[in-house]
C-alpha cells in the first residue's frame, strides 16, 4: 500500500496500466488496491487519464508512517494500525508468544483498556499516540528496566524537535510545565536470566482531549504547542531516535546515558517520596548512578532504588 500511495502522490494523473507495471502487479490487482485506499480515508481523484492522490487531509496510519520513515529500522519493521483495542501492550504480548520478530509495533487510536506501571488505567482518547514495540535485545533480565530509561530519553529528544523543555520523571513518565505528557510500560518474558522479548508500551498525549479529572496533572502538546501536531512527523521522528539510543545501548549500555537523563531528571537535587511497594522513602533525589539506580539521600545513608512510584515531596 506505501507504494501505491508514493505513486499516487505525484503531479500527474496515472493509468492502472502505468501504476501496474510500476509495481508489476495486475490491474484488478490496483483497483483492489485503489478500492481500499478510498475506503480508510483517501481522497482519490480519477479521470480519463487516470488516478491521482488528494492531499486535502492529513491520515494517520500504518502506511502513512512507513512512507514518511522511508528506511528499513530494526524496532519498527512491521506496523499494525487499529481504530480501536483494548490495548496495545496486550495485543503486542500475544504477538510475542506467537513469535512474531522484533520491531513489531501496534498502534491503536483508541485504547479501552489501556494501562501504565502497576496496571494504573491510562486515558487512550483518540487523537493521541498509544502504541506498543515488541524487542528482543540481548539482555540479562536484570537490565530490562533500563530499557524505559533509554525510551524516556528518545521520547526527550523527540519532543525538542517543538522547541519544548520537557523533563523526565523517574523512572517512565515525560513531564512539560510540571505536567505528565507520556509515560512508558515495559513487560517482559524471560527464562534463566535471559530475556525472551520485552513489550514497551508508550502513551503520548498529543492532540487527544483530556479527561477533567486529569487537567490539572496531564497536558497535551497540542495544548502547549497551540496547534494541531502531525503524529505520523511525531512518531516517525521517535523512531528514528529510539533506533540510535536502543542500538548503542545494546552495544555499550547505560553508561554512555546516564549523564544526559540526569541533566534532564525532573526534581532532582528535591526532597522526593518514593514508594517502593513496601517502604515509602524519603529523601533527596540524586539521579541515577550508571547502572540505572535512582540514589536517595535520606537522613541516615544513601538508598539506591531499582523501582518504585516517585512523587515530589509536599508539606
Amino acid at each position: 500500500m506505501t507504494n501505491i500511495i508514493k505513486i499516487l502522490d505525484s503531479s500527474n494523473h496515472i493509468s492502472v496500466d502505468g501504476i501496474g507495471n510500476m509495481l508489476g502487479i495486475s490491474k484488478v490487482a490496483v483497483c483492489k488496491q485503489i478500492k481500499i485506499l478510498k475506503q480508510i480515508g483517501y481522497n482519490i481523484e480519477s479521470c480519463t487519464k487516470g488516478y491521482k492522490l488528494i492531499q486535502d487531509k492529513k491520515l494517520f496510519n500504518e502506511f502513512e508512517i512507513e512512507s514518511k520513515l522511508n528506511k528499513n529500522l530494526n524496532v519498527c519493521k512491521i506496523i499494525k494500525y487499529y481504530k480501536e483495542l483494548p490495548s496495545t501492550q496486550i495485543t503486542v504480548k500475544a504477538l510475542a508468544q506467537k513469535n512474531f520478530d522484533e520491531g513489531t509495533v501496534v498502534i491503536a487510536e483508541k485504547q479501552t483498556s489501556g494501562y501504565g506501571r502497576i496496571k494504573r488505567v491510562w486515558s487512550s482518547n483518540p487523537g493521541g499516540l498509544w502504541f506498543s514495540i515488541l524487542l528482543k535485545p540481548f539482555l540479562h533480565t536484570q537490565e530490562s528496566s533500563k530499557l524505559a530509561l533509554i525510551l524516556s530519553i528518545a521520547l526527550k529528544h523527540t519532543f525538542d524537535l517543538y522547541n519544548i523543555d520537557s523533563k523526565i520523571k523517574w523512572p517512565n513518565d515525560i513531564f512539560i510545565n510540571n505536567k505528565k505528557i507520556a509515560g512508558i510500560i515495559i513487560e517482559m518474558s524471560a527464562d534463566q536470566n535471559v530475556i525472551n522479548w520485552i513489550v514497551a508500551g508508550i502513551g503520548i498525549n498529543i492532540n487527544n482531549k483530556l479527561p477533567k479529572e486529569i487537567q490539572e496533572t496531564s497536558v497535551s502538546l497540542k495544548e502547549i504547542v497551540n496547534k494541531k501536531i502531525d503524529r505520523t512527523e511525531f512518531i516517525c521522528e521517535f523512531f528514528i531516535n529510539f533506533e540510535k539510543l536502543y542500538n548503542s545501548f545494546q552495544k555499550e549500555g547505560l553508561k554512555q546515558f546516564f549523564k544526559e537523563y540526569n541533566d534532564n531528571l525532573l526534581y532532582k537535587n528535591k526532597r522526593v517520596l518514593i514508594d517502593t511497594g513496601y517502604t515509602l522513602i524519603d529523601g533527596i533525589n540524586l539521579g541515577i548512578d550508571e547502572n540505572g539506580m535512582l540514589i536517595i539521600n535520606t537522613e541516615n545513608k544513601l538508598k539506591k532504588i531499582i523501582s518504585g512510584t516517585l512523587r515530589e515531596y509536599k508539606k
